[in-house]
């Protein structure tokens, strides 16, 4: 079917065709529109619809709002299409570099795995290598202490014994002044400047340590050695160096004080010549020979079976050896100091003029010899010129 429509006015004159379909006289105050509805086939019937004017430009305006919102979406939806399809571009754009900066990243990261594997390999050979070095560093600085400690603990050993001779040598000179007055003296003149230098030893004079420590290392001196404990091995080379240098001060005071001795100790008198009991002794007696009043006698008489030795009471230089009246076959020793010896009545001398000889030696044989009443040995001491009692000198016996 098809359908026609007609708009009228009902104001204007109408279609001359149509104008008998209008009912002008019920309707000459009012507007309508008029849509007629022809049929597309010749049999078909003709209809008019009759639409107030209002209502027709109503539903027109609403058709045409339609149509614009319609539109207006249809032209959003194909911004938004665009839009997407852009974004799908991009997104593919970005999902392609997303992929592209992964492998990127992953080929990076492998370089990084790779050369982090490296350094780590080059640190462990470093670390190694320095390892080792430190080891052996270590080992030849235990090897360099040990030397060390050994030469330490020698020094020790040598301070003690050092320490231990001189006390001997003091006591043998102490002990040889109680029978040689100057020795005495100088004894003890040594003995008080020994005291003195001793105060800054460490040996006599120990100092207090921490004892809580691992290190010990070894005391030194005798009796009396110094707990040296919690000092590094510098410090305590530095006390052994401060102690070998008061032990060498006590050693240089005492050979200058030994010097001072030496002529007294080699050659004072103080050795019996023979072993035997004095028949006679020094000052004055009743004559020997029977006869009337006294004589001085500047000596001491000890019998003796004739041969039998005659030892030096000191050492020093022969001045006499031969004949002398009254003294028979005599020896005379210098002693130095102003001290001389005299040996008389011997049977046979040993020594000449001018014989060093050392305390002890051998110089003649008991005789009888010269003025005597039988076979005896006459010993004399004179002091600067003048005898004196030999028995204040006879202090020991050859061994």
């Amino acid at each position: 079917m098809f359908f026609k429509c007609f708009l009228q006015d009902k104001t204007r004159p109408a279609v001359k065709k149509v104008s008998h379909l209008i009912d002008n006289s019920s309707h000459k105050q009012k507007k309508y529109i008029s849509l007629m509805v022809v049929p597309s086939y010749s049999t078909g019937k003709t209809r008019t619809l009759r639409i107030p004017r209002i209502l027709f430009q109503v539903v027109i305006v609403s058709m045409l709002v339609i149509s614009a919102v319609v539109l207006g979406f249809y032209l959003r939806s194909n911004y938004f299409q665009r839009m997407a399809q852009n974004l799908d571009g991009s997104l593919a754009e970005t999902e392609a570099r997303y992929y592209e900066f992964r492998a990127y990243a992953e080929q990076v990261q492998d370089g990084l795995i790779g050369a982090a594997a490296q350094i780590y390999e080059e640190l462990n050979v470093t670390e190694n290598r320095a390892q080792s070095a430190l080891n052996e560093q270590a080992q030849k600085h235990r090897t360099e202490l040990e030397i060390i400690l050994d030469q330490i603990e020698e020094i020790e050993r040598q301070i003690r014994e050092f320490d231990e001779d001189r006390q001997a040598i003091i006591e043998g000179l102490s002990s040889r002044g109680a029978v040689i007055p100057p020795v005495a003296a100088l004894a003890a003149q040594l003995k008080e400047s020994q005291a003195a230098l001793m105060e800054s030893s460490l040996i006599h004079n120990p100092v207090e340590h921490d004892t809580d420590t691992g290190v010990i290392f070894m005391a030194m001196g005798g009796a009396a050695y110094v707990p040296v404990t919690h000092c590094k091995v510098n410090e305590y080379l530095l006390l052994l160096t401060e102690e070998l240098n008061v032990q060498r001060k006590l050693m240089d005071c005492l050979g200058y004080y030994r010097a001072l001795m030496d002529t007294y100790l080699r050659n004072f008198p103080t050795l019996w010549p023979i072993r035997g009991k004095i028949s006679s002794g020094f000052g004055w007696r009743p004559n020997p020979f029977g006869g009337r009043g006294t004589e001085r006698h500047n000596g001491v008489d000890i019998p003796a079976e004739t041969g039998t030795h005659i030892r030096a009471a000191g050492g020093g230089v022969v001045i006499s050896s031969g004949w002398q009246n009254g003294y028979g076959l005599m020896v005379s020793i210098d002693h130095g100091n102003g001290i001389k010896t005299l040996y008389a009545h011997n049977s046979r001398n040993l020594v000449t003029v001018g014989q060093h000889v050392a305390r002890g030696d051998v110089i003649a044989h008991v005789g009888s010899t010269g003025r005597t009443t039988g076979a005896h040995l006459h010993y004399e001491v004179i002091v600067n010129g003048t005898a004196v009692n030999p028995i204040t000198f006879m202090q020991e016996y050859y061994s």
